[in-house]
């Protein structure tokens, strides 16, 4: 008799849930007998995703981190504030701040990332970069997925343009 086989999909009912699902996911205690790494773990949601419509994980914190480090964005409140010098490097992107017109949405926000505890960009300007960066090849899409794949295009205009060395 031969074996008959059934494959279910699955999909989760919206993205709320799926944000709890990844926080519990989080939560999960790991029993490995492995010594801790100082190194970014690269599990791919943790290591570079979306959140929303704006880059999060280990790889957007480094940036904003890098990005206030050299002055071009400063913390206030729940938002970053960016700076002519700011305003000056993300030209480099063809981002201007009279490409903001829209009032309902915050410009910038500090949006605290899961699974690194620390901010990343939202925001309108935190989409639009996104939106850039993916345009200019510096991350793939994942299938199915929020993860982002950082490319090595992606990795090297970071290392040039930021400093930031990823591996």
């Amino acid at each position: 008799m031969g074996v008959i086989s059934f494959c279910a999909t699955y999909s989760l009912s919206n993205s709320e849930v799926a944000y709890a699902v990844e926080g519990l996911a989080n939560l999960v205690n790991n029993r490995s007998t492995k010594i801790a790494k100082k190194e970014p773990e690269k599990n791919a949601v943790k290591y570079c995703r979306t959140c929303y419509d704006h880059l999060a994980g280990f790889v957007a914190v480094k940036i904003v981190e890098t990005l206030e480090a050299k002055s071009y964005l400063t913390k206030a409140k729940n938002i970053y504030l960016v700076t002519e010098k700011g305003w000056e490097w993300f030209q480099f992107f063809n981002v201007s701040k009279d490409d903001f017109n829209n009032n309902r949405r915050p410009l910038t926000r500090q949006c605290l990332d899961w699974s690194e505890r620390h901010p990343h960009l939202a925001g309108q300007l935190g989409a639009a970069f996104l939106n850039k960066m993916l345009q200019r090849k510096w991350f793939k899409k994942v299938e199915f997925s929020r993860a982002l794949v950082l490319t090595s295009k992606g990795r090297e205009e970071l290392y040039e343009l930021l400093d930031i060395s990823l591996q």
